[in-house]
């Protein structure tokens, strides 16, 4: 498997988890978007993998969520 593709997984699972947790807290995209502080199109391309967050970027959406940076990586949902 190319790094690429690896990449693109990492990316895509991030993005699903990204969204399930958000769910799981009840909110909208808009809810989130405001609640952490992020542009509502920004965040609409974060959950469909279409943008790679950076730590810090990662570090506000676990901080909103009250999750850890582990959860929003992780392989399995909870």
């Amino acid at each position: 498997m190319s790094i690429e593709s690896e990449y693109n997984k990492l990316l895509q699972r991030v993005a699903t988890n990204v969204r399930r947790l958000r769910k799981e807290c009840g909110l909208t995209q808009e809810e989130m978007s405001r609640k952490g502080g992020f542009n509502y199109r920004f965040y609409q391309k974060l959950e469909s993998g279409k943008y790679s967050p950076n730590l810090y970027t990662l570090f506000r959406i676990a901080k909103t969520q009250g999750v850890k940076i582990s959860d929003l990586l992780d392989r399995s949902p909870k």
